[in-house]
């Protein structure tokens, strides 16, 4: 009993802050000699078993900050592509001669490759680079979907087995305004993916941290 009369204590002690207040935390604690990820970190109020997910991608206003290679398979030269492949190069895939997260972080493909692509599923599934549409990597268009990637498309979902969502909005070396006008993006574009059977206050929480740093409780209020 009196553990968690301690452990309520303790959750009422958590300092709030407002986004520019936790910015300028954040960055004061920094103590890394690179330059920091920032990360933010939601729990929401979903019932998993009903089917309650949230799961889209969007383009943050100033990038994450992180450089990001390319593969595509498309049927014309992609000038903006890190890697492009042919389909030769799927037999590779799945022998792991090409290789995810080494080669190229993401991978976009036209359509029609989709059928061939399905045999690389058990290697670039756990990666987390199967092309799909729901996150816009499937496209007719893909010179435009390389193009958003680039300019800092990111895929934000709860977890698989959680009603968590872990992303980032930049790194620590940005404009405070910047950071502030990603997390507007990241926090609008939940609300408005919020599933329709979710209450007005499904985000239960919100914090933002720094690689290797604290987290702060962000209010939305």
């Amino acid at each position: 009993m009196k553990n968690a009369t301690k452990a309520t204590q303790i959750k009422k002690d958590i300092k709030v802050y407002s986004i520019e207040e936790a910015i300028a935390q954040l960055k004061a604690s920094v103590k890394t000699k690179f330059d920091p990820t920032v990360e933010l970190h939601l729990s929401l109020s979903l019932d998993k078993k009903a089917d309650q997910s949230v799961r889209f991608t969007t383009v943050l206003p100033h990038g994450t900050g992180k450089t990001k290679k390319v593969a595509v398979l498309a049927s014309k030269k992609i000038a903006n592509a890190d890697l492009e492949l042919t389909e030769t190069d799927i037999d590779k895939l799945e022998k792991g001669q090409i290789r995810p997260k080494v080669d190229f972080d993401v991978l976009i493909a036209e359509p029609k490759f989709m059928p061939k692509l399905a045999k690389t599923a058990r290697v670039l599934g756990p990666a987390g680079v199967m092309p799909n549409p729901k996150t816009g990597t499937v496209s007719d268009d893909v010179e435009k979907a390389v193009e958003q990637v680039k300019k800092g498309k990111i895929e934000i979902r709860t977890e698989p087995n959680a009603t968590n969502i872990h992303t980032i909005i930049g790194k620590a070396s940005f404009d405070d305004n910047k950071l502030v006008e990603n997390f507007n993006e990241v926090i609008g574009t939940i609300k408005a993916n919020k599933p329709q059977k979710a209450g007005p206050d499904f985000i239960k929480s919100v914090y933002i941290a720094s690689t290797m740093g604290p987290s702060y409780k962000i209010t939305l209020e």
